[in-house]
């Protein structure tokens, strides 16, 4: 009896540390479910118009996988830079690094053919991302000063530099109302499928990369280095290996596609333009789209996708149902909150030494077997 309650505990344990990601999403929408309760309204109506709104029709589609496009992009270098030891949390400020480094590179390709001009568009967004990733990087090795700390205050710098350079610098004088550029040259445009909705070619960037960046990260051997470096910095020095580069390497490939998914957004967009606030909570989004994958590269993609789905469904839901749009930053934070419980679960010693059956045994003798 007591044997087979053991392995019942086990295996709920096995269950919650392994899966706690996909329990917190679902924990997240029971939530979020139980609110549309509170609201007045039939909660598997929320379920379903949330699907409707994110997959019925080809433009729903198409804007479920832009709106997953710059998720994705950020969410990757977000769970390569963990993976190796780098807390990045300033995505937001270097998505709209991004954003403005694709504006000032793309007015500079605007004779050149959209072969050519497109990648420098894009690779100037990453390199305006990876400079402000670079600064905490520095930071951090120079005088010691903690990343998360100093990403999270250069969000703010990033963003307001932006707002400044649009409203000012870069401005458009003809147009009115919110701050913005003047239209970039067809050079510095991604291609749109009309046949899916209008989704933008960022979405096919994005999802290569994301299979390039899950092999390089379980099957390389410097995927293995980031993940040493992460996990043992001793080790990794004692292998003959510096764990400072790989620190250095890992934010910057964190800031440059985060930097790239503020390019895809603005180049990819149907105003063709750096727009006032243009990606506001996207970076921050991204965090959440990389817990969910439970900082896996692999796993970035269905989280992103479901994040995407969640942020185009909440329109059509608001219309159906007359739920707010709030009630998906309730959805959003659930979902984080039950992740970040359940990792902190997963890090409990107690429920470690109940998944190694034996070690477990071992320190409690008094369970018969």
């Amino acid at each position: 009896m007591h044997k087979q309650r053991f392995g019942l505990l086990r295996a709920a344990a096995i269950i919650l540390v392994r899966f706690s990601p996909v329990i917190g999403a679902i924990a997240g929408l029971i939530i979020g479910a139980f609110f549309v309760i509170l609201w007045g309204e039939n909660p598997w109506l929320f379920i379903v118009e949330l699907f409707k709104g994110a997959f019925a029709t080809p433009s729903k589609l198409g804007a479920t996988l832009n709106r997953t496009t710059p998720l994705l992009l950020s969410g990757l270098g977000t769970a390569i830079a963990w993976r190796a030891g780098a807390i990045n949390i300033g995505q937001e400020g270097q998505l709209f690094m991004g954003g403005l480094g694709a504006a000032i590179v793309a007015f500079w390709v605007g004779s050149l053919p959209n072969a050519i001009g497109l990648p420098l568009t894009l690779l100037g967004g990453a390199l305006f991302g990876m400079f402000l990733a670079s600064i905490s990087a520095a930071l951090r090795l120079l005088n010691g000063v903690h990343e998360i700390l100093t990403s999270l205050l250069l969000n703010f710098v990033g963003v307001l530099f932006v707002t400044f350079m649009i409203a000012t610098v870069i401005n458009d004088p003809i147009t009115s109302g919110n701050p913005q550029t003047p239209v970039f040259p067809e050079a510095a445009w991604l291609p749109i499928w009309r046949q899916l909705g209008g989704t933008h070619g960022g979405i096919l960037v994005a999802v290569i990369l994301v299979i390039i960046g899950s092999y390089v990260t379980w099957r390389t051997p410097f995927g293995f280095r980031l993940r040493m470096g992460g996990l043992s910095p001793k080790a990794t020095r004692a292998s003959g290996y510096n764990p400072n580069q790989l620190f250095f390497i890992a934010m910057l490939i964190s800031g440059g596609l985060s930097g790239l998914a503020g390019a895809t957004e603005v180049t990819g967009s149907i105003y063709h333009r750096l727009v006032y606030a243009f990606g506001t909570n996207l970076g921050f989004d991204s965090l959440a789209v990389a817990l969910l994958a439970n900082i896996n590269p692999v796993g970035v993609l269905p989280s992103a996708l479901f994040f995407g789905a969640l942020k185009a469904g909440t329109l059509s839901m608001q219309r159906a149902i007359g739920i707010p749009s709030v009630l998906l930053q309730i959805v959003q934070g659930s979902i984080m909150l039950s992740i970040v419980i359940g990792f902190a679960l997963g890090r409990s010693k107690r429920l470690q030494k109940l998944i190694r059956s034996s070690e477990f045994e071992n320190t409690h003798p008094n369970i018969q077997t």
